[in-house]
């Protein structure tokens, strides 16, 4: 960590350069004694990518920022404020604090967190960041979370753990048992110390895969921001064991779409079926993660196209947990059928389709964009079928 790069000099310098070419930066002659190109050139890039991913962040004054790296790494703003809406209570332990996003969302709801971090440099800039936002609560300890929590008798109300989904080559994992720090294998050591623990995975854990690798596991919460699946968290009580709660959340700019079920609401549950209808329903990234195909369109009352389509439809216009569509034609799958609409730009979606978006383009002769939007899928009875439509 070089604090120089903190002096109001190198600040201003940064600032003022946040929308010019860094690799003009980089070639440049070198501005500071003390201060490397390339570290103003990661605090620039850093800095940038803070201003939409940690408003609060990027809006406070000397703020060190690590590389682009562990902040592409690091929670949201928007995700962090909502793990720290799970949790209350005296002591959280963030066993893996990184850049210290999330313990700084946590120390809001508890009255002591502890940042424990085992890259020294990364723990030093998050005591700063801290200092710096006049955070008084949190405490970093440069240690690794494991070790920490081994060599501490105490128990914590809550427990938070990241494990990094990476490798020793820096290769991405998937399974949970592959990330560092190894949460299915130290188990009883995490439940030794607190009956309460949030673990975080990225979005391409497989649902049913974590249930098997974890016990004791209360709720499941898939968080998507704008219809981007960004993380999601599993909540596990000692000795809980009863059947898992799922919540899905959707942060969109203007509302927060929500969608809850048990996984034996989705088993139980009898679909019905009908030709597209007045509306179609698209749900949003956080549910189709969830796998909540069936039991959803029961909830709303909805019809399913197809078995394997997820997208549903109605005669009457609901309220949706996703994207909405007012029907106006279905056409068959021809360049014949379509050339009678007179559509010839659309942006398209395949549901259940055996052509990729850009063999649909070719064979149909379509432009991308407009306000026309075009879903390829299968009815069921097997025919191909284009549904033209517009965005409600």
């Amino acid at each position: 960590m070089n604090l120089e790069i903190t002096t109001s000099e190198a600040q201003k310098f940064i600032d003022t350069n946040l929308k010019n070419d860094v690799h003009k930066i980089i070639l440049s002659k070198p501005r500071f004694k003390n201060i490397t190109q390339k570290e103003l050139v990661e605090q620039i890039e850093s800095k940038l990518k803070a201003k939409t991913k940690l408003p609060t962040w990027y809006k406070a004054k000397n703020i060190y920022y690590p590389n682009k790296l562990n902040l592409s790494q690091t929670s949201s703003e928007i995700t962090a404020n909502y793990k720290a809406s799970l949790v209350e209570g005296d002591i959280l332990i963030d066993v893996t604090g990184g850049f210290g996003v999330d313990s700084l969302a946590f120390s809001k709801k508890v009255n002591q967190v502890f940042h424990i971090e085992k890259n020294k440099t990364l723990s030093k800039i998050a005591d700063y960041n801290f200092t710096q936002m006049g955070i008084s609560n949190i405490k970093c300890v440069a240690d690794d979370g494991l070790t920490f929590l081994n060599n501490t008798s105490k128990t914590y109300n809550w427990l938070y753990i990241d494990p990094s989904r990476r490798d020793k080559d820096n290769k991405k994992v998937y399974y949970l048992s592959d990330c560092e720090p190894n949460v299915v294998s130290n188990m009883d050591l995490l439940l030794s110390k607190s009956s309460n623990l949030i673990i975080k995975t990225g979005p391409l854990l497989d649902i049913k895969s974590g249930l098997k690798e974890l016990n004791h596991v209360k709720e499941i919460h898939i968080i998507a921001i704008n219809n981007d699946v960004k993380e999601i968290l599993w909540l596990i009580e000692k000795d809980f064991s009863s059947e898992a709660f799922i919540k899905t959340m959707n942060f969109k700019s203007s509302n927060v779409q929500q969608f809850n079920f048990y996984l034996s609401d989705e088993v139980n549950a009898i679909p019905k079926y009908s030709e597209p209808l007045s509306y179609i329903y698209e749900p949003n990234a956080s549910i189709l993660k969830s796998g909540s195909f069936q039991y959803l369109g029961n909830h709303f009352n909805l019809n399913k196209i197809h078995p394997n389509s997820h997208l549903y439809t109605s005669e009457k216009l609901i309220e949706f947990p996703g994207r909405t569509f007012k029907v106006e034609h279905i056409y068959d799958y021809s360049k014949k059928s379509l050339k009678k609409s007179g559509i010839k730009k659309a942006n398209i979606t395949t549901r259940n389709f055996p052509d990729s978006v850009a063999e649909i383009r070719k064979k149909l002769a379509l432009k991308d964009g407009g306000k026309n939007y075009l879903f390829c899928t299968t009815k069921l009875d097997g025919n191909l079928i284009v549904i033209s439509s517009f965005q409600i």
